[in-house]
């Protein structure tokens, strides 16, 4: 068998040139520092609601005790039950550049169809904190305990309106609390916490979940909790009723996560994670989240991708309920 050779007076400068322009390249990038340009937060909410405001805290403290060389760009991106803005975080280019803030709305957006990806289309950075969560009514609402609202739906049901955004934990969380207590509620589209105030307030809905750090935000408003679902009672809301005093076995927690996306290199998160952890021991932040009734306790991946996985198997099975007008 004759073996044809083909030479060409290029070929091998033109192999070593491109072996050198691929090496050199990679080898910049892998050099390269990080981070060398501001990082976009995504915000997948209007500026001033709670996730928002968590973000803002973090990137004053990180940029006023200079734990990163570059700036923190928070863009709010609302719309479509949060998932303009973790579509944004989804699609983004990889590099670290663009990381975002929120909620376990990312799984159950998937459950209800409003979004076709989760959890899982993405780097977990970390949790900084969590708010307790609870069940709250107008203060001339006529229903002076969560007992009396749980009465009042045996005998009506369908009777209460709840103020939502469908397809989010304030959705279905709600939804666990009236399986729990054996009740119906009616959901009302309504939208992020102020607008679900605002509809409270109006008299076009009766009730609505608000973390509390919300109840703070809106103490004087005229809006009051009924109920929270933590393990214990709040500290700052020491007279209102834990579910599980009432007989509903739910406990919840309005959980915030860091997020990149997929593809990210692990140590672009870690050091992003690493900066976070360093942030939430600063005295400030420490004052502020105290202040803010935020429990100040970080979650890396490990913890995290396993809470959303259950998460995820909770919900699932509410979804037909929850698709119910």
């Amino acid at each position: 068998m004759s073996v044809i050779k083909h030479t060409s007076p290029i070929s091998k400068p033109f192999l070593w040139l491109s072996l050198s322009i691929l090496c050199f390249g990679s080898g910049q990038w892998l050099r390269a520092e990080y981070p060398e340009q501001p990082i976009k937060v995504i915000i997948p909410t209007n500026a001033g609601g709670e996730v928002d405001t968590m973000a803002r805290i973090f990137q004053r403290a990180i940029e006023d005790n200079d734990l990163l060389p570059v700036k923190l760009a928070i863009i709010n991106l609302p719309g479509a039950g949060g998932t303009l803005g973790t579509r944004r975080i989804k699609d983004a280019p990889p590099d670290g550049y663009t990381i975002g803030l929120w909620t376990p709305g990312i799984v159950t957006s998937k459950a209800m169809g409003i979004a076709n990806y989760d959890h899982n289309e993405f780097a977990i950075i970390g949790r900084t904190g969590y708010s307790d969560l609870g069940l709250g009514v107008m203060d001339d609402s006529g229903f002076d305990s969560i007992q009396s609202v749980i009465d009042h739906s045996k005998k009506s049901p369908n009777s209460i309106k709840v103020a939502t955004n469908i397809g989010l934990p304030v959705h279905l969380i709600p939804l666990m609390f009236a399986e729990g207590a054996g009740i119906e509620f009616k959901f009302i589209q309504s939208g992020g916490g102020s607008k679900r105030l605002a509809s409270i307030l109006g008299g076009h809905t009766d009730l609505s979940m608000f973390s509390l750090l919300a109840f703070i935000q809106f103490e004087n408003t005229g809006i009051k909790p009924l109920v929270v679902l933590s393990e214990e009672r709040a500290t700052r809301l020491p007279d209102i009723p834990t579910a599980k005093e009432i007989g509903v076995d739910l406990v919840m927690r309005d959980t915030r996560i860091w997020l990149a996306p997929k593809s990210t290199p692990p140590e672009r998160v870690a050091l992003i994670a690493d900066t976070l952890q360093k942030a939430m021991a600063l005295p400030e932040i420490r004052e502020k989240f105290e202040n803010l009734g935020i429990h100040r306790s970080f979650g890396d991946e490990g913890e995290i991708r396993p809470f959303l996985d259950d998460m995820r198997a909770r919900v699932t099975p509410l979804v037909a309920k929850a698709r119910k007008p």
